[in-house]
């Protein structure tokens, strides 16, 4: 059994927050290292956490003093909306080996890794993929402690990376450029990825597993973009694919861009297809939302939710689906 004192890294970015509220909800007293505490105040209204504040991953000694008393650490740095609290990629590998130094060192038992679809330290082609990979093998080999990989797909959620984008685009005007529209993915709620982490702390079957995490809906990027475009009501709207060029060109402007539906997470995310044969609910134990039911949540104002909910109803659909 795994003590219920948590520290997550990287806990404050999109898939950061949907974990550290998942593990309250748990009962789990977690420990989010952050470096600008006062930034991230409103995590103290998740019950049992508190922010820790810490300069740079790069030392190992503070990191032990903080895995010291911890019965798991949860390791999100691989998330990419951490903006002011990411690390450099460049850094990347090294903050890893100090962060399997201070596990060791601290004698933390349970260790639950977030990574990427793709991550491969033999791929030099994908910068960040490759980074990722070196990191992936790090923590897989860190002694004594029972080690989970998840390797994520395209996650979706309010403020995601890529159908909020296309949602603000929507909004602007009727005209959806596609970045990387034939890429293959497989969508899943980002709230069903925290709950697929917590199922997996005491799932041994999963441990010392690199396992791969999507959803059950295959599709290319182009197809989920005119998933969002119907949901929207936009029948007028056209969806096209962006060519690459220009498609990283808007991604350099960030919210300057006059096209919306690119992001530069959304262009790193993209490098490689997002898809697995690995059942969900097998390997976790519940089914996961269907993409409509992600999407509904965020993607549609009150009016169409409310009609959404009707046809639901009518059709005999668990209403509560939508929540």
């Amino acid at each position: 059994m795994v003590s219920n004192k948590v520290v997550v890294l990287g806990g404050t970015g999109f898939i950061g927050r949907a974990v550290v509220n998942a593990l309250s909800k748990h009962g789990y007293e977690i420990s989010v290292v952050v470096r600008r505490p006062e930034r991230f105040r409103d995590y103290l209204l998740f019950p049992k956490t508190k922010l820790v504040q810490m300069d740079s991953l790069l030392s190992s000694e503070a990191l032990v003093r903080v895995f010291k008393h911890a019965g798991l650490i949860v390791n999100c740095l691989a998330d990419l909306t951490l903006k002011t609290e990411a690390v450099e990629e460049n850094d990347y590998v090294a903050v890893h080996q100090q962060i399997k130094k201070a596990i060791e060192t601290a004698q933390v038992k349970r260790v639950i890794s977030v990574s990427q679809i793709g991550a491969n330290a033999g791929n030099a082609t994908h910068s960040w993929l490759y980074h990722l990979g070196e990191a992936d093998a790090i923590m897989h080999s860190i002694a004594n402690a029972q080690t989970t990989i998840l390797r994520s797909g395209i996650l979706l959620g309010a403020k995601d990376e890529v159908a909020s984008c296309f949602k603000r685009q929507l909004n602007l005007m009727p005209v959806l450029p596609v970045a990387n529209a034939s890429k293959q993915v497989q969508p899943l709620a980002v709230q069903d990825f925290a709950k697929a982490l917590v199922a997996s702390i005491q799932n041994r079957s999963l441990f010392w597993k690199k396992v791969e995490v999507v959803g059950e809906e295959r599709m290319t990027m182009k197809a989920l973009a005119n998933r969002v475009k119907e949901m929207m009501e936009k029948e007028d709207a056209v969806v096209f694919s962006m060519c690459r060029l220009n498609a990283r060109f808007m991604s350099f402007l960030g919210a300057l861009a006059p096209i919306k539906s690119v992001s530069a997470v959304q262009m790193v995310l993209l490098e490689a297809d997002l898809i697995s044969d690995t059942d969900f609910s097998t390997q976790f134990g519940f089914e996961p939302m269907s993409v409509e039911q992600a999407l509904a949540a965020y993607v549609l104002t009150t009016h169409q939710r409310e009609r959404y909910n009707a046809f639901r109803q009518a059709a005999g659909r668990n209403l509560e689906e939508l929540a």
